[in-house]
């Protein structure tokens, strides 16, 4: 990284750009700032005046006009330099100047370069050196001015610094020779594009251009300069103020651009729009398998454009490919189907991805096989939308084709979506039944269809006809199933098959599922009619229940069990809410019932109840009342999901590192205390290693629930002696993930829940619920808190907080809503443990160091200043690379340094 300091070495075989006149006769100046002498021909193997031309030329130079006979991409690469007439403080060396030194020396440096009357002096007495401002000097004390005083200062400070060895200085110390600088680089001209539209005075330059020009106009002023200006302080500052004005805006200028959303880092280098990729609305289509998608005719003619060309030309429609292109592009514009046949053969082992923005998690990007309809949009399987978080209300997905054999077998084997049913974030299946599905399999299992209540014999047993077809979705060794079926059973039982079964077989009995599903709701015929909401009694029920005197009485009466079985006997819909297809009992009851009681902004129980139901309609007043809460949800979302967005992308540059290695057992014998207090807490450590007794065992499906009130002494990630994390400190989960990247699947399985921790609402439009509260604040919601504030606190903020706290905290507040694994909270707070620039767990001596949790704001410019780059202060991030040089090896570094990573 102190490379970065020395211009000089940089710039030395660089050609010179000594004008700033851009063109000359109608074409780049040979020495301005976009010379095809200096940096390459425009054309690829032209050179300016035409005498050579063609590849055949390559590595030669035009012997008239001196331009190189290469590819014209070198425009791209190509330095070049300024050099100036006078040297000035190199604005890295300043930047690093001020970020050790401070204010003060600050101060003293911009005094000595901005006022001509400045003058530095040393005062032998106080042992120190001052700047005066007025140029008077005491008696008989040696003086500097100018460029002379800021080297005394510097020099003099970091010799002192270095001698006490201050932490920083060593690097100033050893590198004073780089101070001043005389030379600037300038970019390649492909970088900083110049271009006209519309005539010669419509000219868009890029801004960095413009102080290129300012440099080299005060150069060329300077030149016709009579007077020495090395010699009249007065004009030599004149200049020097403005010449070093222009050289820190440049610098500046260039570290904008890399930085922000619109930089070049994360607006040209990351999210580039992808050739052969295409956009549209998706709609379900129930009679596709689950490993196919159907693309439109008109947008499969535009990704296999070349290779419909090229079947055209074998089948000797046309000579040129160049004309099967253009008979393409011709049936994209009109939709003539006459290639339709020719795409149908194309496509049968092709293979697409299709994404949904936004990409929370590895699952957002997923393989299909293709098909083809005249439609003009994207059909997908129904069960494929939990994974995606997509519905039908005009979502839009985006279809990548890959190019390369290679990418196609890496679709086939990781990417594919018969072999990603398993949810990295907690072990669940991924693509699970909804909604019509949910209440055709509820009405069959319920025998709702009298034509099939005929009793059969099914594996030894008598099972009506109906929950006989039920059971023909799964294979013959599959336990028989004889109960009614809601939707949280099939999801247990579709997990339960997911564990038993091939990728395969799952994916045939989840098509089987899908069939009878949309079979059955389809022959239930479910309708709504407005008569058949009225519940009978009902109103005088509520009017008893509101004639109670206590708030806190009626709150329990509108909101209890006997509201609720009053529904379940007399709601003529309720099968929708039983089943698990659609709504809550809190909704039926707001509808037909009561809307009862609602929460101000601040979360306080407004003591006027709202009376009546959604079906009665509500008084002028209740509608303005009920309008609080649903207000505050709105408005909530909107402000925090920007906020859900940031920290999921800073939790992900954290945690890039960490990979899952080849190493079976580290051998560490550091274990981390966790206690299991409930059911959910012990399904999340299924697959993790725990230490009982000096040996190892597997907590499993089998015997997870008996770990129950008991604490654990877990191996970890925590604890884990290997730079790539061990296979029994990170458990069985890598089997399933189909990645080494083990810290990235652990950040967007926080990340994708970030945005449901957005609003944690207390209810369905701010409907208040009964709490367990103290009674001198009876009346105010308790679960107003937003989530996701909570969770951002615990990865900033480490004030009295243990890592096993840590951890707990984490998962409490992820999983109240959820089901995240408990391994991936262990691997977030092991990238957080930090003793200087090694992680904790990486120290030989780990036991006798204390570790320093750091915020997943910083934890990227400690993995890799290249990282941190990414992030919005590149300043600070190269800063922190030239002072702390050698001390990163961190895998992205090695990717972006083009190294090869085994």
């Amino acid at each position: 990284m102190p490379r970065l300091l020395d211009y000089e070495a940089f710039c030395e075989d660089l050609k010179e750009v000594t004008v700033s006149k851009i063109m000359a006769k109608k074409k780049f100046h040979p020495n301005g700032l976009f010379s095809e002498q200096i940096f390459g021909p425009v054309r690829n193997f032209t050179c300016q005046c035409g005498t050579y031309y063609g590849v055949f030329y390559d590595g030669v130079e035009c012997s008239d006009c001196g331009v190189d006979i290469v590819n014209s991409s070198e425009r791209r690469r190509r330095f070049a330099k300024i050099v100036l007439p006078f040297p000035v403080v190199n604005p890295v060396f300043y930047d690093l100047l001020v970020d050790q030194g401070g204010n003060m020396l600050k101060g003293a440096i911009d005094q000595l370069m901005k006022d001509e009357k400045s003058v530095l002096y040393y005062d032998p007495e106080e042992e120190e050196f001052s700047v005066t401002e007025d140029g008077n000097v005491p008696e008989g004390l040696e003086s500097w001015d100018r460029l002379d005083a800021i080297e005394k200062l510097v020099t003099s400070l970091a010799t002192d610094m270095n001698r006490d060895r201050i932490q920083g200085w060593d690097i100033i110390y050893n590198n004073l020779d780089k101070l001043f600088t005389n030379k600037i680089i300038v970019l390649p001209p492909d970088l900083r594009p110049s271009t006209r539209r519309g005539g010669k005075t419509n000219q868009v330059v890029d801004e960095i251009n413009r102080y290129y020009v300012q440099i080299l106009t005060k150069k060329e002023i300077m030149k016709d300069t009579v007077v020495d200006i090395l010699r009249d302080k007065a004009l030599f500052y004149n200049f020097f103020k403005q010449l070093q004005r222009d050289v820190n805006e440049l610098y500046n200028h260039i570290l904008a651009k890399l930085s922000k959303k619109e930089g070049l880092i994360r607006g040209n280098i990351l999210g580039k729009r992808t050739d052969f990729s295409g956009r549209a609305v998706i709609t379900p289509d129930p009679t596709l398998r689950m490993d196919e998608c159907v693309l439109p005719y008109v947008m499969v003619l535009e990704l296999f454009k070349l290779q419909i060309a090229k079947k055209l030309v074998e089948i000797n429609k046309f000579k040129l490919i160049n004309e099967g292109i253009d008979f393409v592009d011709d049936c994209i514009e009109y939709v003539n189907p006459i290639l339709y046949k020719i795409c149908e053969d194309l496509i049968k082992d092709e293979v697409c991805l299709l994404n949904r923005q936004p990409s929370l998690h590895r699952l957002s990007m997923l393989g299909f096989n293709i098909k083809i309809s005249m439609d003009s949009v994207i059909k997908i399987h129904p069960m494929i939308c939990p994974p995606y978080n997509a519905d039908f209300d005009g979502d839009q997905m985006a279809v990548y084709i890959p190019i390369t054999e290679e990418a196609k077998q890496e679709v086939r084997d990781k990417l594919f979506v018969t072999k990603n049913f398993t949810n990295p974030a907690n072990g669940s299946l991924t693509t699970t039944p909804s909604q019509d599905i949910i209440l055709g399999i509820y009405a069959l299992t319920k025998n709702m269809f009298p034509e099939l209540s005929e009793m059969v014999s099914y594996k030894g047993e008598a099972i009506s006809e109906s929950m006989k077809e039920f059971n023909e979705c799964f294979p013959d060794d599959y336990p028989l199933i004889n109960r009614v079926v809601t939707g949280k059973d099939l999801i247990k039982i579709l997990n339960d098959v997911k564990d038993r079964y091939s990728d395969d077989m799952v994916a045939e009995i989840l098509d089987a599922i899908k069939r009878i599903g949309f079979k059955y709701s389809s022959l239930f015929g479910c309708t709504m009619s407005l008569g058949n909401f009225f519940i009978h009694g009902g109103a005088e029920i509520r009017d008893n229940i509101y004639e109670e005197s206590d708030v806190h009485d009626q709150l329990a009466g509108i909101s209890g069990d006997e509201t609720t079985s009053l529904l379940k006997e007399n709601f003529k819909y309720s099968y929708m809410i039983e089943s698990g297809a659609r709504g809550s009992w809190d909704q039926a009851r707001q509808i037909v019932f009561s809307r009862g009681f609602i929460s101000n902004f601040k979360g306080h129980i407004l003591e006027t109840p709202i009376k009546h139901c959604l079906l009665e309609g509500l008084t002028q007043k209740e509608f303005f009342n009920s309008t609080y809460g649903c207000r505050k949800g709105l408005l909530d979302v909107a402000l925090n999901t920007g906020a859900s967005g940031y920290l999921s992308r800073k939790l992900i540059f954290s945690c890039a590192n960490l990979q899952i290695g080849d190493c079976e057992d580290c051998g560490s014998t550091d274990t981390l205390k966790c206690y299991v207090n409930d059911k959910k807490k012990a399904a999340m450590l299924i697959g993790k290693y725990h230490v009982n007794g000096g040996n190892l065992e597997l907590i499993t499906y089998e015997n997870h629930e008996s770990f129950m009130g008991q604490t654990l002494q877990l191996r970890s990630p925590i604890f884990c002696k290997e730079e790539k994390v061990c296979h029994v400190c990170y458990g069985e989960l890598r089997k399933e993930i189909n990645t080494r990247f083990i810290g990235i699947v652990a950040a967007q399985s926080l990340g994708e829940c970030n945005t449901q921790l957005v609003l944690r609402t207390f209810h369905t439009s701010g409907v208040a619920v009964l709490s367990d509260q103290a009674e001198d604040d009876d009346m105010k919601q308790m679960d107003i808190v937003n989530d996701l504030s909570v969770a951002s606190k615990l990865l900033h903020q480490f004030k009295n907080v243990d890592m096993p706290d840590l951890v707990n905290n984490l998962y409490d507040v992820y999983n109240r809503s959820r089901t995240i694994l408990h391994v991936h909270f262990e691997c977030i707070v092991a990238q957080l443990m930090w003793t200087g620039f090694t992680k904790w767990r990486l120290h030989d001596d780990r036991e006798k160091k204390n570790f320093k949790f750091h915020s997943v704001q910083t934890v990227p410019s400690y993995e890799s200043w290249l990282l941190a780059l990414a992030f919005s202060n590149p300043k600070r991030s190269i800063l922190k690379g030239i002072m702390y040089s050698g001390h990163y090896s961190g895998v992205m570094d090695q990717i972006l340094m083009g190294s090869r990573i085994e």
